[in-house]
């Protein structure tokens, strides 16, 4: 009789919310390239994503491109903090494995500012267990040249790459069914 051991982690994060404002500068790193094993990893503000699949790029990408109809009341850029709001021993870090296509969901949100005295405006984009929290239009601007990248690498990176080639910021694209 064969028996399976199954370990249950001692904690789980199901969801969280990651802000994305002003330039993001990253850098992107390509494991085994055009094998089953392929990986690409990337540093996204205080986040470390591992993309598996071409179809993962794509549906990243896919999923910022719509934001893009949201953001009309969004300020094209908000003035980042004097200081940062952490020590960098103390920094938040995040890791994303992402391993097929998001599902996502585009939402704009408005609040009253802490005060009372000004409407801030801002895009919720649900993606899975991540809702991406983008403040500004640059941030969004940054992300997508960020994602485009990543997805230009990925088609030649991920055996499922051909399938995956077409840009979902064109104009004319049409999502892979």
């Amino acid at each position: 009789m064969t028996q399976t051991l199954h370990t249950v982690p001692a904690g789980t994060i199901t969801h969280t919310v990651a802000v994305i404002r002003g330039e993001i500068i990253t850098d992107v790193t390509v494991h085994h390239a055009r094998t089953t094993d392929a990986r690409i990893g990337l540093i996204f503000g205080t986040a470390l994503m591992n993309l598996y699949s071409a179809s993962a790029a794509q549906g990243l990408l896919e999923a910022f491109a719509a934001a893009r109809a949201a953001m009309t009341r969004v300020p094209r850029e908000i003035a980042a903090p004097t200081t940062p709001p952490y020590e960098p021993f103390a920094r938040t870090t995040l890791a994303i494995d992402w391993t097929r296509r998001p599902a996502y969901c585009v939402v704009p949100q408005s609040s009253l500012n802490k005060l009372g005295t000004l409407t801030l405006h801002w895009v919720d984009l649900h993606c899975g267990p991540i809702t991406f929290q983008i403040r500004d239009q640059l941030g969004l601007k940054s992300t997508l040249d960020l994602l485009t990248r990543v997805h230009q690498t990925a088609v030649a990176v991920f055996l499922d790459g051909p399938e995956h080639a077409a840009d979902p910021t064109a104009d004319d694209y049409r999502w892979p069914r």
